[in-house]
């Protein structure tokens, strides 16, 4: 089985050089995969990404951040090790200029930030991941990776070291052939200091704390942006749809973010009079679900009565995994074939059968991970079936409804 080969090869290589696997492996004590079903053992739990010392983060200790990051990576740190910085923003910038990392963060919606230690190689397979997929969603327009010529609108800020704001780049590396063809909402990075701070706001708030001292400067000032942002944000939004009805109303566009800043821009274009407002072959992909706000219920309808578009393409993903699922006409995601899936006991952590339909914990091996271990275990409860979906694909399938389940 090539699965099983690739997951041989990949653990081989990778256990004696990333310290925590090593550990994990002889906690478990396997030395060899002999099955599939022996590597969930020796996934890493999600909260892995989390494991570097808090007071570190918070304290802008840069130094120890970089030393706990090396031991999930096999590339070489060193020229960054050294050097001093005072800002987060510095020093992800650092590691993705000047190393071969392309490190990301997550949103911190459970409290505290992962860093995700993916390498430009697993970035440049994401991105031509994301190609192989609009060639799947773009029938029957045809769509040719190496001469992309879609436009990309993104309502949102257009570069940013989370995953989220990643995969906006990723789209208009894809899709895009020329740099303009990308329109975000926001032409500016999202600083994680900035995110950093306010998630620390919202821990406070949630421990019943009223205040955890004034920002420093380099936050303020990203604060102060925000305040511009959200003033313009009218102006911004008009100039975007204004775009979408001038000169780009013959253009193909994807139209991509997560729902609710979808609806809202889809709402303010019909309040305008712009109806089926995309050119043919357009796509409409969303995102991310909507976060804890309570769903109006006519999002879809809203959005397909913007666009014109007969179908809005789902995609279900974490930043962890570098690939996103997409949902199929039969309201499944499918999962890639690079990607070995697994639903794991919520008891015992045990793998269930790899057969019929089962439900649990989803954990995933990433194979397109080559410089870091792509073994994960999810935060997510999930519906998962190896039958052949009644859209007529054979890949294993996840159902819609998916569980974040409690640490």
């Amino acid at each position: 089985m090539l699965q099983l080969d690739s997951l041989q090869r990949r653990f081989a290589d990778l256990v004696l050089t990333l310290t925590p696997l090593e550990v994990l492996a002889s906690q478990r004590d396997v030395s060899a995969i002999a099955s599939l079903d022996d590597a969930p053992a020796i996934f890493f739990h999600h909260s892995m990404y989390k494991s570097y010392p808090e007071e570190a983060l918070l304290g802008g200790d840069f130094a120890t951040l970089t030393d706990w990051l090396s031991n999930f990576t096999t590339h070489d740190l060193s020229a960054v090790a050294e050097r001093e910085f005072t800002t987060l923003d510095g020093w992800l910038s650092a590691l993705n200029t000047d190393t071969a990392m392309h490190v990301l963060h997550s949103s911190g919606t459970t409290g505290q930030l992962s860093f995700i230690p993916r390498g430009k190689l697993e970035h440049q397979f994401a991105i031509r991941h994301v190609q192989m997929a609009m060639v799947e969603i773009a029938k029957p327009g045809a769509f040719y990776p190496n001469n992309p010529d879609f436009a990309v609108i993104w309502p949102s800020f257009g570069e940013g070291y989370s995953g989220i704001l990643t995969l906006g780049e990723m789209f208009r590396d894809a899709y895009c052939g020329l740099p303009e063809d990308y329109y975000p909402l926001i032409p500016h990075r999202l600083s994680a200091d900035y995110q950093l701070y306010l998630m620390q706001l919202e821990n406070a708030r949630a421990a019943g704390d009223e205040f955890i001292g004034a920002p420093n400067d380099y936050v303020q000032a990203a604060i102060d942006q925000s305040f511009d942002v959200r003033g313009s944000e009218q102006e911004r939004n008009e100039a975007m749809l204004d775009k979408i009805a001038g000169e780009w109303r013959d253009k193909r566009i994807i139209f991509a973010g997560g729902p609710v800043i979808l609806y809202n821009l889809a709402k303010l274009g019909l309040a305008k009079g712009m109806e089926n407002a995309l050119a043919e072959g357009s796509r409409v992909i969303t995102f991310g679900g909507f976060k804890g706000i309570s769903p109006v219920g006519d999002e879809e309808a809203v959005i397909k009565r913007f666009t014109g578009a007969g179908r809005i393409q789902y995609l279900y993903g974490m930043t962890e995994v570098a690939t996103g699922f997409l949902m199929c006409e039969s309201g499944r995601y499918h999962i890639p074939p690079w990607i070995i899936p697994y639903v794991l006991d919520g008891e015992t952590g045990e793998p269930k059968p790899r057969e019929g339909t089962q439900s649990g914990i989803a954990a995933y091996m990433d194979l397109s991970a080559q410089s870091y271990w792509g073994g994960l275990i999810s935060a997510d409860r999930v519906e998962m079936s190896w039958e052949q979906c009644s859209c007529g694909r054979t890949t294993p399938h996840i159902g819609a409804d998916i569980e974040r389940v409690e640490e």
